[in-house]
């Protein structure tokens, strides 16, 4: 574990000055401020605007109530295992094995980041919980899992650059969000009455979606039910025939034509444009930039294993063993920053 107490102290410097840091790790034997997230948010010496760095680990964290303003960060998803993306960062990942995270009224205001393989939960006090910033996470589930009633609105909200198996909200009312640069491997329903002003760009989206009151534009979607309802549809690339004709919207192009491929990828690398992909360049202007389709077009691009934006080590050299007598030991860092 010497590499992630190294990573920690690598880290804070580059995170807020004026706030407090706490170290979250449950393995035995490593000396860290809190367990598990839960005693955390329990603890009157953790207040808003304070960082929770949740270190990798082979246990599952448990869920929790997101009950103050925090900033929290784990470590990715992805790094190890079956079509990883290896070399990236040395450990393991900051798992939560779908355990429930509710995002409570008195938690608006919060980013998680680099959190692999949650569910979302609404919070059961206060009005409605506004501005979370989702970024770079792994996400199980992003919908009207339980709390909140019909008609509680959500506004500010950011999911960027997260791979989400489905995100489903047919009971509240969603505002004024930004669901950008995203891999979603199922459902996209925002959908009710009187949701506003959600923007929804540059997603690889493999399912259905429904959509009310949006702005809907350089995806790329599977041949799966369309449906909208004061949506505005420009620029997306279908596998189907589902896409309104006009506005740079282009059906009938089969995955093979615009994807890499799983072949020689990781879970989320298969999501890359090929070469000569019809995706490339195909996007919506935007101040004179025209970027690719896709999770991984724009100038802030999907990144793989939703590594942290803070420098992180992907190889790290111990010798297994020194002399009783020797004064130094050799070790090698090699680290990157990952913006």
């Amino acid at each position: 574990m010497k590499q992630f107490f190294i990573l920690f102290l690598i880290s804070v410097s580059f995170l807020q000055v004026h706030a407090k840091v706490w170290r979250i790790n449950n393995t035995p034997g490593v000396t860290a401020d809190f367990t598990d997230c839960v005693a955390a948010l329990a603890s009157s010496s953790v207040v808003n605007d304070d960082t929770l760095y949740i270190e990798g680990s082979s246990t599952a964290y448990p869920g929790f109530n997101l009950t103050k303003r925090l900033v929290i960060i784990g470590t990715g998803y992805f790094i190890t295992g079956t079509d990883s993306n290896p070399g990236l960062q040395i450990g393991n990942s900051s798992n939560f094995n779908a355990a429930v995270i509710v995002f409570d009224s008195t938690g608006s205001g919060s980013t998680l980041i680099g959190l692999d393989n949650f569910y979302f939960g609404a919070g059961t006090t206060g009005s409605s919980t506004d501005n979370i910033t989702i970024t770079r996470c792994r996400i199980a589930y992003l919908g009207n899992y339980y709390g909140y009633g019909p008609n509680t609105t959500m506004a500010g909200w950011k999911i960027n650059k997260c791979h989400i198996n489905n995100i489903e909200f047919n009971t509240f009312v969603v505002a004024n969000w930004e669901v950008t640069n995203n891999i979603i491997l199922s459902t996209l329903t925002i959908n009710t009455a009187p949701s506003i002003n959600n923007l929804i760009r540059n997603n690889v989206i493999r399912g259905t979606i429904s959509l009310y009151s949006a702005y809907f534009s350089n995806n790329l979607i599977t041949g799966t039910t369309l449906t909208t309802v004061n949506v505005t549809v420009k620029n997306n690339i279908s596998g189907g025939t589902n896409l309104p004709v006009g506005n740079g919207n282009v059906n009938s192009q089969p995955d093979a034509t615009v994807f890499q491929g799983l072949t020689g990828n990781s879970t989320d690398g298969q999501w890359r444009l090929k070469l000569g992909s019809p995706a490339i360049g195909a996007g919506e202007t935007i101040s004179s930039i025209t970027p690719d389709c896709g999770a991984f077009g724009t100038a802030d691009p999907y990144k793989l294993s939703g590594i942290p934006a803070i420098p992180t080590i992907y190889l790290l050299t111990v010798p297994a063993s020194v002399t009783s007598s020797a004064t130094t030991m050799p070790i090698t860092i090699s680290t990157r920053s990952n913006n």
